[in-house]
């Protein structure tokens, strides 16, 4: 397995690796990540530094995204969503992807990451309530669901973090 920066050419395969790693019970029925995905890549807050996508040889296998937010005017990274292709996944290659991506915000020197995600997955990486850290959530129905994974303790800001646009919250 090979992590790498998504490029432009990869798109089409981290759709289907998002869809069908995110699909219900009917598999026709597009998930909403997959075009959340979509207004992701093209909105103002994409970096592709923090766009990964796993690969077994040349086939994309999983992917994950961290786009720009906000605290009180302060960039922080809102990690997600992360895909891993079915008959990929309990093998590892989220964990890969996910330690990946930390260690490209730690080479960058960011205070943290913020996600909205299952705390039994999450806090295996480092992430703990965002609320317990003085960050609070868009919707406060989130809860404990609303993790942070802090790199640089003395730089993290404290307030209400805004997502993205595509995130529409």
């Amino acid at each position: 397995m090979h992590i790498r920066p998504e490029v432009f050419d990869d798109r089409a395969a981290v759709y289907a690796v998002t869809h069908a790693a995110f699909a219900g019970i009917d598999p026709m029925v597009e998930p909403e990540e997959v075009g959340l995905l979509q207004n992701l890549f093209e909105c103002e807050d994409y970096d592709s530094r923090f766009s990964l996508v796993a690969l077994d040889d040349s086939v994309v296998i999983g992917h994950v995204i961290a786009t720009w937010g906000r605290i009180n005017g302060e960039p922080m990274l809102g990690l997600g969503p992360l895909a891993v292709a079915p008959e990929y996944q309990h093998r590892g290659v989220g964990s890969i992807l996910m330690q990946s991506i930390h260690d490209r915000a730690e080479a960058e020197s960011l205070s943290a990451i913020v996600l909205l995600g299952a705390p039994s997955y999450y806090r295996r990486f480092g992430y703990e309530p965002a609320g317990a850290r003085g960050i609070t959530p868009s919707d406060a129905s989130w809860g404990e669901h609303f993790m942070v994974r802090v790199f640089d303790e003395a730089k993290l800001p404290r307030g209400a973090y805004q997502y993205a646009k595509p995130f529409g919250v």
